[in-house]
């Protein structure tokens, strides 16, 4: 869990640089490292507007050479701890508040930030070079250069079909 100790804050603007590990955050250990988080925290009487970088770097599967390969990504995202009272139901204005109670001494960041980050992922993953890599457009055994009736590799079973073929 990723969370934020609130008891001690003023009413303010308050900084933190977290360096929270993948498992903390919920995410896959073998493919995000690195991962630093940014937060402002607005803190006032009854709410703490959090606003929040988040950098990681993530081992992805390019879409064009089924490699795997790295790349630094980076998201931003704003989220309101308010009194239970501005938590929005179903279709309400306030559909991205999440509650704090009075006597609440801390906030979690986890899905948060786990989310910033995989929202953060490129959804077309091409690795560096990949684009300059021919493609493959054709598929199975190569055709043989000679056409020539080469009877040595036919499949016997194929003769009574090959009969007909020739009564017409």
């Amino acid at each position: 869990m990723l969370t934020i100790d609130i008891t001690s804050l003023s009413t303010g603007i308050h900084h933190f640089e977290l360096a929270p590990s993948a498992d903390q955050v919920n995410l896959d250990p073998s493919s995000f490292e690195d991962i630093q988080v940014d937060a402002v925290l607005q803190y006032h009487r009854d709410r703490i507007l959090v606003k929040l970088h988040a950098t990681a770097r993530a081992t992805l599967t390019c879409d064009r050479t089924l490699q795997a390969y790295e790349q630094d990504i980076e998201g931003g995202y704003n989220v309101l701890f308010g009194p239970p009272s501005m938590v929005g139901q179903d279709g309400d204005e306030f559909e991205e508040v999440r509650p704090l109670d009075p006597a609440d001494r801390e906030i979690d960041l986890t899905d948060v930030v786990r989310d910033t980050i995989l929202l953060a992922i490129p959804q077309r993953q091409i690795a560096p070079g990949a684009e300059d890599e021919p493609i493959a457009r054709e598929f199975g055994a190569p055709e043989a250069e000679d056409d020539t009736d080469d009877e040595e590799g036919v499949d016997p079973r194929w003769d009574a079909l090959k009969e007909l073929k020739d009564e017409e």
